[in-house]
């Protein structure tokens, strides 16, 4: 599986898995069977009000597209306030991004939805599965236009498994102060640190790093990035029997 790698200007590397070509053809159809559905039950909604039978078919067309005008514009403004996503991509656990793995604007999401017609539609969407196989980092047209890609979101293996695979009989506690900390400290920990890697952002990761120094009393020759793992590989190790 490809994957989109992002050095943060304090050297700390974050990668991420891009979505599979499967998984954003199943979005999609998952996004525009919400839009079909949508569409259905308005045409239901304005028939049962009886707009068909009017003498005027301009106002009945009118009234239904202005109905409509939410589901045409549903891609765009899901990815604008939900981050990203549209239903289809929450359910399959991608999201849009920038190339550099930052939150993309609201110009981005807007250049991507209008190539839809280009790289989707007017070629039965073989342009865009074409470039997304084609491209570095999975773009679609709408994706090289607006510099986004779309990234998987799903962890490919646990947080503990990740963290302590290096962890063995003979491991040694670096800080043994994690006595002081308590399974809902850990797991804080743990949630904080994973925030912090899937959001790309550092000041997060720092800001759990100077708490911990603070919480622990212990002053770390380290990253704080290394610091916390170290902190959350210990606090595993000490209790891994409890």
């Amino acid at each position: 599986m490809h994957k989109l790698a992002i050095n943060t200007p304090q050297n700390v590397k974050f990668e991420y898995n891009l979505a599979s070509l499967g998984s954003r053809i199943i979005a999609f159809a998952i996004d525009y069977f919400i839009i079909t559905c949508y569409a259905i039950m308005v045409y239901y909604l304005v028939s049962r009000l009886g707009l068909f039978n009017t003498s005027d078919p301009w106002l009945t067309t009118g009234v239904y597209m202005l109905i409509l005008l939410p589901a045409f514009f549903y891609p765009f403004l899901m990815e604008t306030f939900f981050n990203g996503q549209t239903i289809g991509k929450m359910i399959m656990r991608t999201k849009v991004v920038k190339v550099d793995g930052t939150r993309a604007s609201v110009y981005q999401y807007f250049i991507r939805w209008v190539c839809t017609i280009v790289d989707i539609f007017l070629c039965a969407g073989a342009l865009g599965i074409s470039s997304i196989i084609a491209t570095k980092h999975a773009q679609r047209i709408g994706d090289i236009a607006a510099d986004t890609t779309v990234i998987s979101t799903k962890q490919n293996m646990a947080l503990q498994q990740t963290l302590f695979a290096e962890i063995t009989q003979e491991y040694t506690v670096t800080f043994p102060e994690v006595m002081r900390l308590s399974d809902k400290d850990a797991n804080t920990i743990k949630d904080i640190y994973k925030k912090g890697y899937e959001r790309k952002d550092y000041n997060i990761i720092l800001a759990l790093s100077n708490k911990l120094v603070e919480l622990l009393d212990v002053k770390p020759q380290m990253r704080p990035e290394e610091f916390i793992d170290v902190v959350i590989k210990d606090y595993y190790y000490t209790f891994r029997d409890r």
